[in-house]
């Protein structure tokens, strides 16, 4: 006998074991496009050191984000709760990481101020537009009473 639509059992959706990997995935995705188009418009209207200088500027984002990630995939895997207090933790331990980068060590002599930033900000926005997009199809709760 066919079934007819409205009629049968449907299994429910399974939320996924994890949240920050499909986050990471999603966002890494998103900033790595973003670079690599900033990085080859770049090197043809402003040149290659431009270009490079958006790239170290992107490649730090994307460690500064991914490393938090990371770290609450790791502590969640340990305890469900622990995921969002290491995730608080390591971002403000890498705020000052690298505030400490750019205020003592600089730039290297060969980046060009303009296009670090520039990229730096390209490859956040990306970044971010994808967290948000992940989050937001995220069917699994970041707390778990039980």
């Amino acid at each position: 006998m066919p079934q007819t639509p409205g009629h049968g059992h449907v299994p429910a959706s399974k939320a996924p074991d994890s949240i920050w990997m499909p986050v990471l995935g999603k966002s890494l995705l998103y900033a790595v496009l973003a670079t690599i188009a900033f990085f080859l418009i770049s090197w043809v209207v402003a040149g290659w050191l431009y270009a490079l200088s958006g790239a170290l500027a992107a490649a730090l984002v994307i460690g500064f984000f991914a490393t938090g990630l990371l770290v609450a995939e790791g502590a969640g895997r340990i305890r469900r709760t622990w995921a969002m207090p290491a995730f608080l933790a390591v971002f403000v331990l890498k705020v000052f990481g690298i505030a400490f980068v750019l205020l003592y060590l600089g730039l290297p002599a060969w980046a060009d101020t303009q296009g670090f930033v520039l990229g730096a900000a390209i490859s956040l926005v990306a970044w971010q537009v994808g967290e948000i997009r992940a989050f937001s199809k995220a069917r699994m709760a970041i707390y778990h009473d039980s």
